[in-house]
């Protein structure tokens, strides 16, 4: 609390105190009391006064300080009723008993949140888990059954399964770490396996793929780190060149660990949009020509690599196409 501050409210006060000196003053000359001596009550209440106003400016300076250390420290500020101080003041305490109203209100509000966002989430995973059953069951009739019409088909599902996974794992996103099952794995591996997951999109799309075979290996969730191998490839894919389009895969040591590149020889990506493109929704004039892009898919593996301590980056130059660089950190982890 600032002194001027604390003056302003006190201004009433000191009004007081002003009137009734002034009052006393008269009525004791009234009485022939010599002027010393009511000089001698005149500054001692003076005194009086100037002391109680700088002890409680002192004391409220410091409760108002140690609460505002208290807030600072708290990660959820709208907890900061339960554990300050209860004031010892009837006015400190009224204000006290309001703030506590608040926070529960607060408190009722965000559970009643949590609860709505568990329960959408629990519906988006249950729904997407039901989707998958007809979805494959309709890839094996097209397998079955192979025609010019089923490959098509085929194409279609993977995107349709791609785009039922990248909800999965948006919803679960917030609490990754819980689905994580971390072990060593070969990173050539997990590339062919998102090629091959992805290999109707590749064939319909003549596009080619070149993948050097690294002998690297990474402590890492498989299953997540396929899924945003799956997403690049379909953003590739979807931006590619028309004429020879190509992704390839390197796997090379880096400072920081291991990288894997996926590069393309596609349209590429605006100088001034690439700082964005891992923002949630963002597209970029690319996404606005096509019309096709949500803007989610790069956000997803970007949460996702953080959640499993993987650096992503982008480079990339109009008409020559895009690099995503993927950098497992070094240490107990990984092995390069």
């Amino acid at each position: 609390m600032k002194k001027s501050q604390y003056l302003k409210d006190q201004l009433l006060v000191g009004v007081l105190n002003v009137f009734g000196m002034l009052t006393l003053t008269l009525l004791l000359l009234t009485l022939n009391i010599q002027f010393e001596e009511v000089l001698l009550i005149i500054l001692v209440w003076l005194a009086g006064a100037v002391m109680y106003s700088f002890l409680d400016y002192r004391g409220k300076n410091k409760r108002i300080s140690r609460t505002v250390a208290l807030l600072e420290k708290l990660e959820h500020k709208y907890l900061l009723s339960e554990v300050m101080d209860v004031p010892d003041t009837g006015e400190g305490l009224a204000y006290f008993k309001i703030l506590k109203a608040c926070n529960k209100s607060m408190l009722e509000k965000v559970s009643a949140t949590k609860r709505e966002r568990k329960e959408y989430k629990d519906y988006i995973e249950q729904w997407i888990h039901e989707v998958k059953t007809p979805i494959a069951a309709i890839q094996i009739m097209c397998a079955n059954n192979k025609s010019e019409l089923s490959s098509k088909v085929l194409s279609e599902l993977q995107k349709i399964d791609l785009y039922a996974e990248q909800a999965l794992y948006y919803a679960r996103s917030d609490e990754a770490e819980r689905d994580f099952l971390v072990k060593e794995v070969s990173v050539t591996d997990m590339v062919h396996q998102a090629i091959a997951d992805n290999k109707q999109i590749l064939l319909r799309n003549n596009v080619h793929v070149d993948v050097e075979s690294s002998p690297h290996t990474v402590y890492t969730d498989r299953k997540w780190v396929e899924f945003i191998l799956k997403q690049l490839i379909t953003n590739a894919v979807q931006y590619r060149n028309v004429h020879s389009p190509e992704i390839r895969f390197q796997v090379v040591p880096a400072s920081s660990g291991l990288a894997l590149t996926v590069k393309d020889n596609g349209i590429g990506i605006n100088e001034s949009d690439l700082p964005r493109i891992f923002d949630k929704g963002f597209t970029g004039e690319n996404g606005r020509i096509r019309k096709k892009s949500t803007g989610m898919g790069l956000y997803i593996c970007k949460r996702l690599g953080d959640k499993l301590g993987i650096h992503l980056e982008a480079e990339s130059y109009p008409g020559e196409g895009t690099s995503i660089i993927l950098e497992f950190p070094k240490g107990s982890f990984t092995k390069v």
